[in-house]
């Protein structure tokens, strides 16, 4: 069906459904890979891509030749290279059905006020005894090869369990807790480090690990400092330090709250 003419173009309703369908597949690529490298190098190859188009369009054939055997290279090396983000993208898009949204609705795991009474409860012991903590609180992204890099657990989340496993004295103390679907899923966890500039010279790793899942995630990253004895926050690529129990909790109301309505 024509709409329209713009100039000597014929604009017809399907070409408005392509660009739409195009539109928001590029929407939801960029939405995954925000902040990541997969992300430059996606953009590298679109605007590869784009050059070629041009170059093909002035009929410069060996130009046009050359861009052509890069992208298909490219193309090939980008899969491999990028073999575990594409699996992780992959995972998410599936994850982001409208049977999942209308489970996650009616699904009583979103257990906010106890999840969040517990984990504070925990924090409080663990500064009043001086012991630092990390704990994330997953959101849609995957975290399968996070979880991997430690060891899987399959428990009730507990202020006492989450103050025991942050003992000095557990072998599971090191590394990251991750909280998903109201279970402690697994602990020990490593979590990869922000490598954005101008940070503050006095964050730990602790914070740093917080930040750098914050910035290629939306899980909301808890973070009790041992020296300190501070309460710090990393969420959507932004670090909030000295923050105090209703922060935490408003912000873990927050975090499920946006879970269960993305």
């Amino acid at each position: 069906m024509e709409l329209f003419d713009v100039g000597f173009v014929t604009v017809r309703l399907v070409d408005i459904l392509d660009i739409s369908i195009v539109t928001f597949l590029f929407y939801l690529v960029y939405d995954k890979l925000r902040g990541s490298l997969a992300l430059r190098i996606t953009g590298v190859i679109i605007s590869t891509f784009v050059l070629w188009k041009v170059v093909d369009l002035l009929d410069f054939r060996l130009l046009g030749t050359i861009l052509q055997e890069f992208l298909g290279l490219g193309a090939l090396a980008v899969v491999i290279i990028f073999a575990p983000e594409i699996r992780r993208f992959l995972s998410a898009i599936s994850k982001n059905t409208l049977l999942d949204r209308i489970i996650r609705q009616v699904s009583p795991r979103l257990e906010t006020n106890s999840t969040s009474r517990e984990v504070i409860d925990a924090l409080k012991t663990l500064r009043a005894t001086g012991n630092g903590a990390l704990i994330v609180f997953a959101g849609q992204s995957d975290l399968g090869e996070i979880m991997e890099s430690g060891d899987a657990l399959d428990a009730n989340i507990t202020a006492r369990l989450i103050y025991s496993l942050f003992q000095k004295e557990s072998p599971l103390h090191d590394g990251a807790m991750i909280l998903e679907n109201n279970r402690i899923a697994a602990v020990r966890t490593i979590l990869p480090v922000s490598k954005r500039e101008g940070l503050d010279p006095e964050l730990g790793l602790r914070h740093r690990s917080a930040l750098g899942l914050a910035e290629v995630t939306d899980a909301l990253v808890i973070i009790a400092s041992e020296e300190r004895r501070e309460l710090s926050m990393a969420y959507h690529g932004e670090l909030q330090r000295n923050v105090d129990y209703q922060d935490i909790e408003d912000a873990v109301k927050a975090h499920y709250a946006w879970e269960k309505s993305s």
